[in-house]
């Protein structure tokens, strides 16, 4: 069969795309949903043979995607697949030795870039779909770009979308332009259904059946999720009209292949058909029939805890790119119309592109492919690097898994794992398992095949048997089957080691213990909480938590298996760490002292603890340590007021040059060993925390010579006329001196503290000592201010002196005096 233009738009621009792949090494192809670009121009680049006698090797990011383009190319060219034209994805692979174009998935071809990382079979290499930005397609172009730079400047690169806004390439040094291909669609109408008191289920049970009575074509039903397809495909089976004229299809991720394959064929009772789909059915190839779109506008996905080491599912709304993605999907034949579940207003609060799966996803597989393909991450040009935080905790996990070493390189335990296309804990238990456990490795699957649904917490089977395995959970078995009898058994055989002693090696961080006997909430070794959600007749005091499902904050453990202490001690002895700890105890004479205790640790799990009943002093004084290292030191000072006060006075002369000392709470606190422990006794059995000689400890740390500047310079107080000695406060920004102003008659002014730098502020105060005013300049106040407050409060205060003169009155502290003659 003969491409024409007229059928496939993108061979308009043919001979552009050939010559910018010809002229650089990555050509960018931005061409609309039904131009031809997955299927018609595979074949013409061949044709003119782009690969220099090589093959095309074109990555669909879905398995479904990547077997129906094969297919559609092969019967254009009237051959069967697996000849010309063929396919390779999880399971299943149709290609011959004269195959020249290869539809794979992410997972395969990077499979290929760690075996063959010149990528020598290959000329050319197609991102198709490249906008869907998955994790594993962002590490296949990195590592490709790589191989290009390295290995392979021949290799070309061409990466193809119909929606490539945002795509930041010039990042990564990729400068030529786009070709736009622009096409004349098919008419689509776009109607938005705005808000309703009825949830989205409720409308699309009214919606739809009316779409198949009064619409043609076939109905495509965009939701958010496995558990909404498969609630709304139950309601819709029992409505008459939809069991008499149509059939109701699922289609999703984890689906089985051939289910999903049997949406792209036409019903042969000729029913319309109800198509009902995850965002997968954005962008894989044309779903023949449908002429109705209906979109509730969210979609699920997960975002990984890096610290924790936990997914949370989480539902959002979809980007406008998708709107646009999912809309086009109506008019790939002919004329559609799209009902959106949400107003036009309402999309102004939509991000334009979705968060590329990079920026959010587990890294752990990730980081050893890399390693693995022997570069490190900073070295790749990915379009969106991972963040450095998420990246450094990954490590550390894969480090307590055996995988990294102690310089993150990777092990060969890592890379045994790595062989496994399961998440790497349960490629790490594999890794460890002997010949003779064979059994476990359903039990593997069985982890990997309970996905949480809601949050009930469920206990893990005693027994799993491969006969109650659907077909894919049974291919999953076979293939790791197959790949861990190759293995060469370098695992030990350890003796006691139960089913738990092996499953522990991959749930390291996700051993829980019971918080106390009467709760359902568990801590775990990555130091998180999580709990159950159901009543349950018996809770177990240690738990492994297979899986997990979190909305907010709230983590529910939803497949767990119950464990014993001696099981994690035996499995795990090694990263089980045991630390001292200082604990507060109270006396009946309200004395406060110091208990040591000793606490066994695996990750931020306290596993069990006991009093050290004869500590000796070098553990008194490391707990002692860790005290001062969690104490508010400032708080705790100012509750001594003679400590805090002459600590005052030093600051207030190390803020003005007078005293040239760290004395900031953080220094001392680090520098606590060498000028308070030696006055301290260790050797105690009890050590008191009630009577600690911080002021006595602090006085010889700031040393004889700047005591006696301190007594000059920042007196703790000073004699007044009266003859009373008045305390100096240095808590506030200046030095303040609170006196009765009785006893200041006659005085003109106070000495400057800090070698003459500082006045002191004088607060007067009335006979009752409430303040009548606050100054620098006492002379002034005599001359001006006092008659004010005199004619204020004399008649308040009649028993005390009032004198028409200040300049001339005896200054007293008690009542009235005879004045001077």
């Amino acid at each position: 069969m003969n491409f024409t233009k007229d059928s496939f738009p993108v061979l308009i621009a043919l001979q552009k795309i050939v010559d910018s792949i010809q002229s650089h090494p990555v050509t960018i192809l931005d061409a609309p949903p039904g131009s031809g670009k997955t299927t018609a121009l595979p074949q013409e680049l061949l044709k003119l043979d782009i690969a220099k006698g090589k093959k095309i090797c074109i990555l669909e990011p879905r398995r479904i995607a990547a077997k129906n383009a094969a297919k559609r190319i092969s019967q254009s060219i009237g051959e069967n697949v697996g000849e010309t034209v063929g396919y390779r994805v999880r399971f299943d692979s149709n290609t011959n030795r004269n195959t020249k174009i290869e539809f794979v998935t992410d997972g395969i071809l990077t499979k290929n870039l760690l075996k063959d990382p010149e990528l020598s079979e290959y000329g050319l290499i197609v991102f198709d779909e490249f906008h869907e930005r998955r994790l594993e397609s962002d590490l296949c172009f990195a590592l490709t770009r790589k191989s290009q730079e390295i290995f392979r400047p021949d290799l070309k690169i061409l990466i193809m979308s119909a929606t490539l806004e945002g795509q930041n390439f010039l990042n990564i040094g990729i400068s030529n332009h786009p070709i736009q291909v622009v096409t004349e669609t098919h008419p689509l109408e776009i109607f938005h259904m705005g808000e309703s008191k009825k949830n989205p289920f409720e409308r699309l049970l009214d919606l739809i059946p009316k779409a198949v009575e009064q619409t043609q074509g076939d109905i495509l039903v965009f939701l958010s999720g496995k558990k909404e397809i498969l609630d709304l495909k139950y309601a819709l089976e029992l409505i008459s009209t939809i069991k008499a004229s149509a059939v109701v299809h699922s289609l999703y991720g984890d689906m089985n292949l051939k289910d999903q394959e049997s949406v792209f064929l036409p019903n042969q009772n000729g029913k319309k058909k109800i198509i009902l789909s995850t965002n997968i059915a954005e962008s894989s190839v044309t779903i023949p029939g449908v002429r109705i779109v209906f979109d509730v506008g969210y979609f699920k996905h997960s975002i990984f805890d890096a610290e924790a080491g936990i997914a949370h599912l989480v539902k959002d709304r979809i980007s406008l790119s998708s709107a646009k993605q999912r809309a086009g999907r109506a008019a790939r034949e002919g004329k559609g119309t799209v009902y959106r579940l949400w107003s036009k207003e309402e999309e102004s609060s939509f991000f334009d592109r979705t968060k590329p799966e990079i920026l959010e996803g587990d890294l752990d597989r990730l980081v050893l492919e890399v390693k693995s393909f022997g570069e490190e991450i900073e070295s790749l040009p990915f379009l969106d690097p991972p963040n450095k935080g998420s990246l450094l905790l990954s490590m550390e996990r894969l480090k307590r898994l055996g995988c990294l070493d102690e310089r993150y390189q990777l092990t060969d335990h890592g890379k045994e794992a790595l062989e496994y296309p399961l998440p790497i804990r349960l490629g790490n238990i594999l890794a460890r398992l002997p010949k003779e456990k064979r059994e476990l490795i359903a039990d593997i699957v069985c982890i990997l095949a309970n996905e949480s649904k809601g949050t009930e917490a469920k206990e893990f089977p005693k027994s799993v048997s491969i006969s109650f395995f659907s077909q894919e959970q049974k291919m999953i078995y076979e293939q790791i089957i197959r790949i861990w009898e190759n293995k060469k058994d370098k695992a030990i055989t350890n003796q006691n080691g139960s089913r738990e002693f092996y499953l522990c090696h991959g749930f390291v961080d996700r051993i829980g213990k019971r918080k106390t006997k009467e709760e359902k909430e568990y801590k775990l070794t990555n130091g998180k909480q999580a709990k159950f959600s159901t009543t349950l007749l018996e809770i177990p005091e240690y738990i492994l938590a297979f899986d997990t499902i979190s909305f907010g904050h709230d983590v529910y453990i939803t497949q767990y298996l119950p464990i014993s202490l001696e099981q994690i001690e035996l499995c795990l002895q090694n990263q089980i760490t045991i630390h001292q700890v200082p604990e507060l105890r109270t006396n009946q004479r309200e004395e406060t002292y110091l208990v040591i205790k000793e606490e066994r640790k695996l990750g931020e799990l306290t596993l069990d603890t006991k009093e050290i009943q004869k500590p000796n002093p070098t553990a008194i004084q490391n707990a002692f340590e860790r005290y001062l290292l969690d104490l508010d030191w400032e708080e705790n000072w100012k509750q001594k007021d003679n400590l805090i006060e002459y600590y005052n006075r030093v600051q207030f002369l190390v803020q003005h040059g007078v005293i040239d000392k760290n004395i900031s709470f953080t220094h001392l606190k680090s520098e606590a060993k060498h000028w308070l422990f030696p006055f301290l006794n260790f050797e105690t059995q009890k050590f008191s925390l009630s009577n600690l000689p911080f002021l006595e400890a602090f006085q010889n740390y700031i040393g004889y010579e700047n005591q006696l500047i301190l007594n000059k310079e920042a007196p703790s107080s000073i004699q007044v006329p009266s003859g009373s000695q008045v305390q100096i406060r240095y808590s506030g920004k200046e030095p303040e001196l609170h006196v009765k102003l009785q006893e200041l008659f006659g005085l003109k002014e106070l000495p400057k503290l800090a070698r003459g730098k500082v006045p002191i502020l004088v607060h007067l105060l009335s006979p009752a000592r409430r303040p009548v005013q606050i100054t620098k300049d006492l002379e002034s106040f005599w001359n001006h201010g006092y008659h004010e407050v005199k004619k204020e409060l004399k008649g308040r205060y009649p028993k005390h002196p009032w004198p028409d003169k200040p300049w001339e009155a005896i200054p007293t502290k008690h009542l009235h005096h005879n004045k001077r003659s």
